[in-house]
Formats: structure tokens, sequence, C-alpha cells
């Protein structure tokens, strides 16, 4: 015979088969190296890029990711799979203007796909456009009514917007439609739960735990019910069970760690509810109550700052938690707070009520209706184009939406201790106007902080009524000064203020199991 007939050396199919093989056992290094050989092999195929950049990102490489995606898109620039890639990495940076162009994008080349319609709604959520999320559920469920994903998605969006009627409506539809899906019953436990049905929360969660027994989410939800409950007891229990199950650590302490202290503290205060001798402070030198870093870092999330400047954020700061608060680095003096309260934070993050200011290089935002101030630790140099900065100030008004909406539901939930400091509005009535115009939302409590006199030293703290509390400080920190908040007097006075809210719950909670 004249000719060689040549044989590639390479099939397609074998090597992404080990590639996907390698992805399904979350093996991320020999993926890697499967889709590389394939790229090597098959350049002009474009599944070799994408895939690698879809492992980069779920392996939290963001910045190999997006280093593959730019490759990605120099040899195929029109690939839906691309935009997806994209919106992902987008999305896991919180970058969400740029996340809802890559689905837009996806959407366009690749109409017919779901996820483009989905994951679009869970962007919009994510930066608390949840009404814009509804409409995009909305249409991406009545575009493709048969998937579970699209149901889910509109669960998802009811409750971001606490809408917790209209997300128990759906998970319950979504849990009968697919009943493997152990985020229905996480959801639709959840639902009830915060609707204050525990009874069928109770009901609903022992069907998820016989269907899905080591589920991290759905035991989870099973000790929650028990601290909305306020069973302690059970709670420490559910614990114990919860902790035996997870093999990760770091997952239960990220998920439940704050509970577990919780719970301690709740047991603790039960056996003893005599509150605590108040010692004078003198600095932060003294020797702590609680030597565990965790457990005040624990103590700090149960409370949230109201203002009057970011004080108790440092605070928090200080003891390792970062917690989303709207006011938590913000200016609110005691009238600005008193007008926004009774307004339900109505003009917060509106188009027409948010001014952009500097103070310094400092990019900051300025409440025209309420005179509240916050900082964005964004400064004129990062946003040196016109373009940037507006993307910026849309980016900053949807954060403060979504932080409105957050605070507005916590206040009604009544799940945390609220913190004001105030150097001047410092007489009984003032501050009894601030408890009223809290306990508007519900039975809330508040530790409202002053400098302390000759009669009340620094650290003491006082109830002035039922659920109201007083502590006293050395005076809010100068920050222009370059002085810090005296951290441990703070830890102090919160872990005061919590220990007499048992000694005063726990009559109470006697008297309710002996009716």
């Amino acid at each position: 015979m004249g000719g060689i007939i040549e044989f590639p050396l390479q099939n397609p199919g074998e090597i992404a088969a080990e590639a996907w093989a390698a992805m399904a056992r979350q093996d991320t290094d020999e993926a890697l190296r499967s889709w590389q050989r394939f790229r090597q092999h098959f350049p002009e195929r474009p599944e070799g890029y994408v895939r690698a950049t879809q492992i980069l990102w779920q392996a939290g490489r963001l910045d190999e990711a997006e280093t593959m995606a730019a490759e990605t898109g120099a040899r195929f620039p029109e690939d839906p799979d691309l935009f997806v890639q994209r919106a992902w990495i987008a999305m896991l940076r919180q970058r969400w203007d740029e996340a809802l162009d890559g689905w837009a994008a996806a959407r366009a080349r690749a109409p017919g796909r779901p996820d483009a319609y989905i994951w679009d709604a869970r962007a919009l959520w994510q930066s608390g456009r949840v009404d814009e999320a509804k409409a995009a559920a909305d249409r991406a469920l009545a575009r493709f009514p048969d998937s579970p994903d699209a149901q889910a998605e509109c669960a998802w969006v009811a409750a971001a917007r606490l809408d917790w009627e209209d997300a128990l409506q759906r998970w319950t539809a979504l849990a009968a439609r697919a009943p493997d899906r152990p985020d229905a019953s996480v959801g639709r436990t959840q639902a009830l739960r915060m609707l204050g049905r525990l009874d069928d929360a109770e009901q609903a969660e022992r069907t998820a735990l016989d269907r899905f027994p080591d589920d991290p989410d759905v035991l989870t939800e099973h000790v929650l019910i028990a601290v909305a409950r306020e069973d302690w007891a059970a709670a420490a229990e559910r614990l114990d069970t919860v902790r035996g199950k997870l093999q990760d650590a770091g997952r239960f302490e990220s998920g439940l760690g704050w509970v577990d202290r919780l719970v301690r503290t709740q047991l603790a205060a039960a056996d003893d509810v005599e509150a605590p001798a108040i010692r004078p402070i003198t600095g932060d030198k003294v020797r702590s109550e609680t030597h565990d870093s965790a457990a005040a870092g624990e103590l700090m999330l149960a409370f949230e700052s109201l203002g009057e400047r970011c004080d108790f954020g440092a605070v928090q700061r200080k003891f390792g938690v970062e917690p989303l608060g709207l006011l938590r680095f913000a200016w609110t003096p005691y009238g600005s707070l008193i007008a926004a309260l009774e307004d339900r934070f109505a003009a917060v993050g509106t188009e027409e009520d948010t001014a952009f200011e500097f103070f310094g290089d400092e990019n900051i935002i300025y409440m025209r209706k309420y005179g509240i101030i916050f900082h964005t630790y964004v400064y004129a140099s990062a946003l040196p184009t016109e373009e940037q900065r507006a993307a910026f100030r849309r980016q900053q008004r949807r954060r403060l939406v979504f932080l409105k909406n957050k605070l507005v539901g916590d206040l009604g939930e009544q799940q945390k201790f609220w913190v004001y400091s105030n150097d001047d509005h410092t007489s009984p009535g003032e501050i009894k106007r601030l408890f009223a115009a809290l306990r508007a939302y519900g039975p809330n409590s508040l530790l409202y902080v002053v400098p302390a006199t000759e009669a009340r030293p620094e650290g003491f703290v006082e109830a002035l009524d039922d659920g109201l509390y007083v502590g006293y400080y050395r005076g809010l920190a100068d920050f222009m000064k370059g002085n810090q908040p005296p951290f441990e007097l703070w830890r102090q006075l919160c872990e005061r203020a919590w220990r007499l809210a048992r000694k005063e719950q726990a009559p109470r909670q006697r008297a309710a199991e002996n009716a």
C-alpha cells in the first residue's frame, strides 16, 4: 500500500470522561490535569477551557478562574458557557452588576438554558433587589414550569422578601413534587418556624429527619426550632447530635457555633439567675470574665448597633466577628434614629434621598431625610472613571436597601439585643423614647450606653424597664485622634446586660411552665 493511515493517539471522549469522573469525586487537581490534556490535544474545542474555569471557581481559586475565563474569551468569545462561568465568578466576588450582565449575555446566546434565568434571580435577591428578583424568578418559572430549580428559586426569593406565607406555599409544593430535595424540606420547616407555627415546624422537621437524617441543613433547623421554643435542654441535646454527625468541625462552628454559645449561656442563667457583681473597670488590662475569645465573639453577635457612631462596630471586629448591619458603621444622631425608626427607614437607599459626598478621600453616603451618614471605605482613587462611579453608586443604593430590609425584619423578629451609645441624650425620658420606638416593632431589648458618673461607674449596668438596660462607659472614642473604644469594657457591658435580661426572664419562664 502506498499510503500510511494515521489514527489519533488521543480520544476526546475518553479524556473528557476521565475529567468528568474526577469532577464527580471532587478531585480538583486530577480534573484540571485531564482538562489541560484535553486542551493540548483538542485546542479547537471550548469545553477544555470552560470546564477548567468552572473547576477553579468551585474550588475558590477565583483569580485563576478569571485568568482561564479571559483565555476562553479570547478563543471562544460567543460561547454561552463562557458567560455562565463569568457570571458565577462575579457572583462569588459579589460583583452583582457584572453577574447580571453575564446571565443576560448567556440568555441572549442560549435562550433555552434555565440556569441563565434562575441564577439571574439569585443575583438580584442576594444584592438586595428583592422586588426585581421576584419578577425575574416568576419569569423563570413561567418559561420553565417543569424546572424544580425555578420553583425553588421562587421560594428563595419569597424568603429573601420575608414573605414567609408565600415561601411556605412554594416550598410545600416543591416538597410534594420533588420529595428527594432536602432544600424543600428545610425551607418549609424554616418558613413554619418564622411564622411562629412551632408545632407544625416540629412535625415537618421529623419528616425531614426521617428522609435526610444526615443533611447538615436539616440538622441545623432541628436545633433552631428548639431555640425558637427557648427549650434550651432540647437545644443542647440536639446540638450534641449535630456535632456527632457533622464530620466538618468548621461547618459546625460557622453554622451553629453561636447557637452553642447561646444555649450554654441560657442553661447557665437558668441555674444561677443572680446578676454578677458589678466591679468598676479602670482599663482594658482588667481580667476578662470570659476567657474564651470565641465565646466573646458569639456574645457580640447577639447584639447589633444602632449607632450613634462606629464604636460598637469596631468592638465586634476586635472580637473577630463581622456581622452585616445597616447602622454598624454609621453616624446616627439621636433625633435622626428616632425619625428613621418611626418611618421604618423608608427613605434609606432611595435614589432621590441618597447623596454621595466625600470625607477626606473617602466616599460617604448621606441620607437627606434622616441625616444619617454611612461609611463606604471606598476612596476616590479607586473610582477614576464616571462609569465606575455610577456603578458604585448603584451598588451602594442596592446594598442600603438590602441592609434596611434586614434591619426592619430583625426588629420584627426580636432575636437581637440592640445597642445605642450617646454622650448627650442621656436622660431617662430620652432613653425611654428610643426604647418605645424599638418596641413599636415588637418586644425588643435595648442596651443604651451613656457616660459614667460617680454613682454609676464604668461597667455598671442597670435595668431601667423590662427589656431596657442602661450601661455606663467612658464616652465615645475620638477616632480622628487615633483612639479606640475600650474593648474589654464594652464586652463586659454586653455580658452584664445579657445576664440581667436572663435574670428577669427566668421567673416569667418558670411561671409560664407552672401555669
